[in-house]
């Protein structure tokens, strides 16, 4: 059937209906032709298994306004931050009975906003998902996967506030990365994870995607003439924007600027003595 075809090899009976009579439905299923993978959701044998078929598995059982969320969303997002759980959630706009060992279902009214449809699978928006997710990711976790929902245009501040509800689960800690976000988002994880540090510590705060002449650079201390970059090969995508950055580096150094670079293995296994770098460099241009 071409709709298996678009629905990473699966129909539902009540698809198949539209096609074939439930004798024919049942003749497939007795040669071994389709599987049964969930109750009324059947697999094209053959078909390659994989993470999203399987999401879109649980969410054509669940029914119609169900959407996969909380975790499971955060993966089909593709969020940074978001770990993949153990079992599958979904949330279903009903009282029902519905049940799976490896699923998680949750119950509460999803609204036109809610929803969205990603890789052909529903799915709770970005900024649904982060409200549900706030109590179950660390701070770090939560921040990552916020400033990468910003950067990818998914969801922003003020959309976050208002889905905030009074009593929320895991509002508190969501509304703390609130607290902290700038105008333009962290451009990366390591960005996130330096922002975290230096709002630990006792350095002055910087301004973050501050502006040199025609560049931007991560972190700034204007008054000192201070740049702190991330600094990596992963951050950068590609060798050519690598080689790029080192030309922009040069150029910012050449105005009198003192640049700090930090890389991944800086921030996270010597994090007090990338601090005690970047306290040298603010001592010398004071």
């Amino acid at each position: 059937m071409k709709l298996a075809e678009a629905q990473y090899g699966l129909v539902t009976r009540n698809q198949a209906r539209k096609e074939l009579s439930d004798s024919a439905i049942d003749r497939r299923l007795a040669a071994g032709h389709w599987a049964v993978v969930r109750p009324g959701v059947y697999r094209v044998v053959g078909a390659p298994r994989d993470e999203r078929q399987h999401a879109l598995a649980v969410a054509l059982w669940a029914g119609d306004w169900s959407a996969i969320s909380h975790l499971s969303a955060g993966r089909l997002l593709r969020l940074d931050g978001c770990p993949k759980p153990a079992d599958i959630d979904v949330t279903v706009n009903r009282s029902t009975g519905l049940s799976a060992p490896d699923v998680l279902v949750h119950r509460a009214v999803l609204g036109r906003l809610d929803r969205v449809v990603v890789d052909g699978i529903p799915c709770t928006s970005a900024t649904r998902t982060l409200v549900d997710c706030a109590p179950l990711l660390a701070g770090e976790q939560l921040e990552s996967a916020f400033e990468h929902a910003r950067r990818m245009g998914l969801t922003s501040i003020d959309a976050v506030v208002r889905q905030l509800g009074r009593g929320r689960s895991g509002s508190a800690v969501i509304r703390a990365v609130l607290a902290h976000a700038q105008a333009r988002p962290a451009e990366s994880r390591l960005e996130v994870r330096i922002a975290r540090l230096l709002r630990k510590s006792t350095l002055p705060r910087p301004v973050s995607q501050f502006a040199i002449g025609k560049f931007r650079v991560d972190f700034a201390w204007p008054f000192f003439r201070v740049v702190c970059e991330c600094d990596g090969f992963a951050w950068h995508g590609n060798r050519l924007q690598w080689k790029h950055d080192r030309r922009r580096i040069a150029t910012i150094e050449a105005d009198n600027w003192h640049v700090v670079q930090v890389t991944w293995d800086d921030v996270t296994k010597h994090p007090n003595e990338t601090l005690d770098r970047l306290t040298v460099a603010l001592r010398r241009a004071a």
